[in-house]
């Protein structure tokens, strides 16, 4: 009996080493301090491990996939009689300009004669900002849906079918700024599309996770065609065919059969993306979740 026992212990040892706990340790160690030089916080020495059997990638679009800048793209011309040039780069000529200014104002200069009498800054809750200038009138930049609204012509769905990152209506009008209310008479002079701007190594590391077979999904508070196009540009599979969160079912199951036949969504909330990343697990799937915001913090598991 005794013997069989010492016989029993001595092959457990020697398939499994004493050794074999701390050298494990060890190497948990060394992986994370290589992660951490690579700017990695590493909360549990097993993360790499998990990170290994990976096979699902949920990722947000601003600050991920793209750095958080824009730059003007294009003018979609709505009144060829329109100074649409000369009032961008009037508008832009601002102290005080936004993030979308300061990109027009680095496609179209400044144009002389354009004195500037009074302006309204952009503001989040108006979704606009206007100048007004001696001899040209006022002019107004901002989102279609705000400075197009109850307009029976077809503009604010032309807008919405433009697939970019960022869409600005310029209009115009002989009326002037009286405080913080949008002006009457608005005349549609242009569509300035914006796009985000993407990380230089982006392209390279969705082609990286594609041959990894690591499946990708984009969920991100943005519209869902805004989303669509930055992911396209990207070379993320499945880019063009977005879904909206906001018809997404609650139920899990059919949750997860949304999420493993779609690659994009747009307006996603903190909770949805919690829902989306148990939805995975729950067929199965090893996800791992990131982001630059606080919403990405939530779908913590």
């Amino acid at each position: 009996m005794a013997d069989g026992a010492t016989s029993t212990v001595a092959a457990l040892v020697g398939m499994v080493p004493q050794g074999l706990v701390l050298l494990t340790s060890v190497a948990f160690g060394v992986a994370a301090v290589t992660l951490a030089r690579r700017r990695v916080l590493v909360q549990q020495l097993p993360a790499v491990e998990g990170l290994a059997r990976v096979d699902v990638v949920c990722f947000d679009k601003t600050g991920t996939l793209t750095d958080g800048t824009v730059a003007f793209d294009s003018l979609v011309r709505l009144d060829d009689q329109a100074p649409a040039v000369a009032a961008l780069g009037a508008l832009a000529d601002d102290q005080a300009r936004n993030a979308t200014l300061a990109a027009i104002g680095q496609a179209f200069p400044a144009p002389q004669g354009w004195a500037r009498r009074d302006a309204v800054p952009f503001s989040s809750a108006r979704k606009w900002s206007a100048a007004s200038f001696a001899g040209h009138g006022t002019w107004v930049l901002g989102a279609p849906k705000i400075v197009l609204a109850g307009r029976p012509d077809g503009l604010v769905p032309q807008a919405a079918d433009l697939a970019a990152s960022g869409q600005r209506v310029l209009a115009h009008t002989t009326e002037s700024l009286d405080g913080q209310t949008l002006p009457h008479g608005l005349h549609a002079a242009a569509f300035s599309i914006l796009a985000e701007q993407l990380r230089p190594d982006t392209p390279q590391t969705i082609a990286y996770f594609a041959a990894q077979g690591v499946a990708l999904k984009v969920i991100s508070g943005d519209s869902p065609r805004t989303v669509s196009a930055v992911a396209a540009r990207a070379g993320l599979p499945k880019a063009g065919d977005p879904v909206d969160a906001r018809d997404l079912p609650q139920d899990p199951g059919a949750l997860g059969t949304a999420l493993e036949e779609h690659s994009v969504f747009g307006r996603v909330t903190p909770q949805q993306k919690e829902a989306m990343v148990k939805a995975l697990q729950a067929r199965g799937h090893t996800v791992a979740m990131t982001g630059d915001g606080v919403n990405d913090v939530t779908p913590r598991h």
